[in-house]
């Protein structure tokens, strides 16, 4: 990348045929770093985390995965959090094929113990540069400048987390999108780069996220309406420190997951916001994310339908009844639950609002496999709604948004 490069987006892509990949988010509190790797074994570490997680947590990591050294090391932006473990990391690992970031400078003791450690084998990514991890595995950077909303200067500033570097994970059907601590609002003296990386997003026909490690840890600078309405993630990661001074995750982002339907899952508790148990999962430890492109991928080991938005994860073959949430959601007027049932049978569907009351019951009867029962809001005014479905095998509930 040119000096003059801060913000990028980096296309992650992999073939049909015998490839997968492995996403691990790292658990290192307050701060951001993710393994990337290829069925082929080329890896790709993205950010650090905080000073004293390079050793404390990432080093060891890669020794019980038996990684002793990596292919390629990327950071998004030279905020500590995100650049301090680099250099521990760096000095036992290596990095056969370079340590890549946005250039230019910052005045901080963490980014001169990353640029010194690195130093010789540090370049910064030029717009069309392909990173091949095998398999059919590429990384390809694809926008520049903030995404080009940006002047200069480049160096440090109050718009360091506008100069993020983005990635798009794509392995077969499967999307995978994480971007540091991106912003998405004007406010605060902030600047809105997320549109136009979902602007991008969309005209490259890859507006249908699997999984979104969602921007700045749930910060209220993230994951704006836009973005979210175009990417239509079906899960949200979120690295976050328990004890966090910054009170992440923040309502506002995490409400606007909350009324799309996106199940996240946390690293930790975090400081702020809680979702209710229908959409959160703490794992209190890494996030493991796994897929060979095909139909599914899991989660936590949980399994997900690909293309399928909801609250509930894909239960095994013999898992009985799922429900895969409803489509298009939110919607006006009309929507469709889908399910799958193993034995199928007689079946209820009621719908409530959120004081409590029922304003929908409906009897149908399944098949085995899959079912849609469509749903119509036409009388109802807009705002969330919760449904039943009942079936012999079990009950299950979502959640809706009408949005008229």
């Amino acid at each position: 990348m040119r000096a003059v490069l801060p913000g990028l987006l980096l296309l992650v892509a992999c073939s049909m045929a015998s490839a997968g990949v492995s996403i691990t988010v790292l658990d290192v509190g307050q701060g951001d770093a993710t393994l990337i790797r290829s069925t082929s074994g080329q890896t790709l570490l993205f950010d650090g985390g905080p000073n004293g997680q390079g050793s404390g947590t990432i080093l060891p990591y890669l020794a019980g995965q038996d990684i002793q050294s990596l292919d390629y090391i990327v950071a998004s932006h030279y905020h500590a959090d995100h650049i301090g473990g680099l250099d521990e990391v760096y000095s036992h690992t290596g990095a056969s094929g370079g340590v890549w970031d946005r250039g230019w400078t910052y005045t901080t003791l963490t980014y001169t113990s990353y640029a010194s450690a690195v130093a010789g084998n540090r370049f910064t990514i030029a717009d069309g540069h392909v990173f091949d991890l095998g398999d059919g595995v590429t990384v390809t950077c694809l926008g520049l400048n903030g995404n080009g909303q940006l002047g200069q200067p480049h160096d440090e500033s109050s718009l360091e987390n506008e100069y993020c570097i983005a990635l798009l994970v794509e392995c077969g059907d499967f999307d995978y999108f994480q971007a540091g601590d991106l912003i998405g609002t004007d406010a605060s003296g902030h600047d809105d780069i997320e549109t136009s990386i979902a602007q991008d997003l969309a005209a490259m026909g890859k507006a249908d996220l699997e999984v979104y490690k969602v921007n700045h840890h749930g910060s209220y600078t993230s994951s704006n309406a836009f973005f979210l309405n175009t990417t239509t993630p079906e899960v949200a990661v979120i690295s976050v420190g328990a004890t966090n001074p910054y009170g992440h995750p923040h309502d506002d982002p995490m409400q606007r997951l909350l009324v799309r339907d996106v199940f996240v899952y946390q690293t930790t508790p975090g400081n702020g916001y809680v979702l209710p148990p229908s959409h959160l999962d703490v794992v209190g430890g890494h996030v493991e994310i796994t897929t060979d492109g095909f139909g599914t991928y899991t989660v936590d080991g949980d399994t997900w339908e690909m293309d399928e938005q909801g609250t509930t994860p894909v239960l095994p073959a013999a898992g009985g009844l799922v429900l895969l949430g409803n489509a298009p959601n939110p919607f006006n007027p009309t929507t469709s639950i889908r399910l799958v049932s193993a034995r199928g049978g007689a079946g209820l569907l009621e719908v409530f609002d959120l004081a409590g009351r029922r304003v929908s019951r409906r009897a149908f009867t399944a098949s085995p496999g899959r079912t849609s029962l469509t749903w119509s809001g036409t009388d109802r005014a807009s705002g969330v709604y919760l449904y039943r479905v009942t079936l012999p095998e079990g009950v299950r509930e979502g959640r809706m948004v009408i949005a008229k």
